[in-house]
């Protein structure tokens, strides 16, 4: 694995915007997926491959993006900038359920 590239407080708007819109890719998949589910056939092999590469990628990277928020949490912070990180620990938070779910029902769909 290469070594991340640690970012600036800076970065912090940049990152939240991120993943936010990860989480909100993360979301619209578990629904299309509980979608899914009910029609045969949807989640063909090849599919099922797809997802379990993708969102365990994406499941992999989780710690990089929580060891970041630790290391701006070690940074002298202004009261929006703590708050922000808080919010993000809290996003990386419901993106690793969600993609607990999508592994969960690709794993099940084998």
């Amino acid at each position: 694995m290469i070594a991340p590239n640690w970012q600036p407080i800076e970065a912090l708007p940049f990152i939240a915007g991120m993943l936010d819109d990860q989480l909100h890719s993360v979301r619209q998949q578990v629904e299309n997926l509980e979608r899914a589910r009910h029609r045969p056939g949807v989640l063909d092999s090849e599919t099922v491959s797809r997802l379990q590469a993708v969102f365990g990628e994406q499941q992999d990277l989780l710690p990089v993006f929580r060891e970041q928020l630790v290391r701006w949490l070690e940074l002298p912070l202004d009261e929006h900038q703590r708050l922000e990180i808080n919010r993000l620990n809290a996003v990386l938070d419901q993106m690793q359920d969600a993609i607990r779910r999508i592994l969960s029902v690709a794993e099940n769909r084998r």
